[in-house]
């Protein structure tokens, strides 16, 4: 089961289109973390 979701994706990532949307999304997630984490640090010191 394992082999055949690891074909599905690597099959999917073959496709350029497909792994600009993966990057986008992956910058997106990493930039709300990075909100996320200032955000809370800003929240605890202001106290």
């Amino acid at each position: 089961m394992k082999r055949m979701i690891g074909a599905a994706i690597a099959n999917w990532f073959r496709k350029p289109e497909n792994r600009e949307k993966a990057k986008q999304t992956a910058k997106q997630m990493a930039e709300k973390y990075q909100n996320r984490r200032k955000k809370s640090s800003n929240d605890s010191s202001s106290r």
